[in-house]
């Protein structure tokens, strides 16, 4: 059994991983200032590639990102890429526009790849990296699996994207999936120690919606057991209409980190399904309560 970890601990635990929270925007310009009231200059604020592949956006965004004093990251989807031409453009201009040096890369959801590339391990080898100026890419982590994929899979592909990382001189992180508990992240961190990839992770978790929006992204997302957990205490509650925030799941992980003295978590990854300023104001408002509490904590030990 783990040992109890004292108030105060979990609690320091906690506003060190908001207070190195990134967050996820879709391609809006106008959606950046929003952010400067709960961010802090410097943040990586994650901008999602649109399902046409068009990319423009996501440079204007990142641009926008960048003037506002935080730190771009962009998707790149391989499947949406229409040729090696693109990709050279998109990170030329992602680099040179935005001064982005990390980007998020992904599968993508098509079916079919729009261009010569299918996978993350496809851009990686492509040779395209490594002069790009492009300095590390994040990668996506499953703490309770893919639907279709199985678990070994999902370890071997991890393990190749370590590899082909480090081979095109770029360092990695890894960005997960949001989940309902905490347990599947922390066997989930476990289990990278296990495997040997010694990389930062951001924990994705779902910033405060209604239970109909968090179920309905989190089957379109693959979620897995956890999900059932969600709906099994929304039907308790009678709160299948009312907002669900990620307090649970969050004090569960501080307390766990605590607990074991990870370092490997970098902060949480805010995935914003109602909305950015819903996401903004909820971190704000947390943060704020967590500092209160702290203080009046060492105000009493004193």
């Amino acid at each position: 059994m783990t040992a109890p970890v004292p108030p105060r601990d979990f609690q320091v635990r906690l506003i060190e991983l908001l207070h190195a929270a990134s967050i996820e925007i879709p391609a809006k310009p106008e959606l950046v200032d929003t952010l400067k009231r709960a961010f802090d200059p410097g943040t990586e604020i994650f901008v999602n590639q649109p399902p046409s592949g068009d990319y423009r956006g996501s440079i204007e965004t990142a641009v926008a990102i960048r003037r506002a004093g935080f730190r771009p990251v962009a998707h790149i989807a391989a499947r949406n890429v229409a040729s090696a031409a693109e990709l050279d453009d998109y990170l030329r201009r992602l680099v040179g526009e935005a001064g982005a040096d990390r980007v998020l890369l992904i599968s993508g959801d098509r079916r079919e790849p729009n261009g010569p590339f299918s996978s993350v391990i496809d851009l990686l080898a492509s040779g395209r990296f490594e002069t790009s100026g492009v300095r590390a890419v994040g990668v996506a982590g499953h703490p309770e699996g893919h639907p279709a994929v199985a678990a070994a899979a999902l370890d071997r592909s991890l393990l190749a994207k370590r590899d082909a990382a480090a081979g095109a001189g770029l360092s990695m992180f890894v960005v997960t999936q949001f989940c309902f508990e905490a347990v599947p992240i922390l066997a989930f961190l476990q289990r990278l120690e296990e495997l040997g990839v010694a990389v930062p992770v951001k924990v994705g978790l779902a910033a405060p919606a209604s239970v109909a929006t968090l179920i309905k992204f989190a089957e379109r997302c693959g979620v897995g057991d956890s999900l059932n957990t969600l709906r099994a205490a929304a039907k308790t509650v009678g709160r299948m209409v009312g907002e669900v925030g990620p307090e649970d799941v969050l004090r569960e992980l501080a307390v766990g980190l605590a607990a074991s003295a990870s370092d490997r978590v970098s902060g949480v990854h805010l995935y914003a399904f109602a909305g950015v300023a819903k996401a903004a104001d909820w971190l704000e408002s947390t943060l704020s309560r967590l500092y209160g509490t702290v203080a009046k904590e060492a105000t009493r030990a004193s």
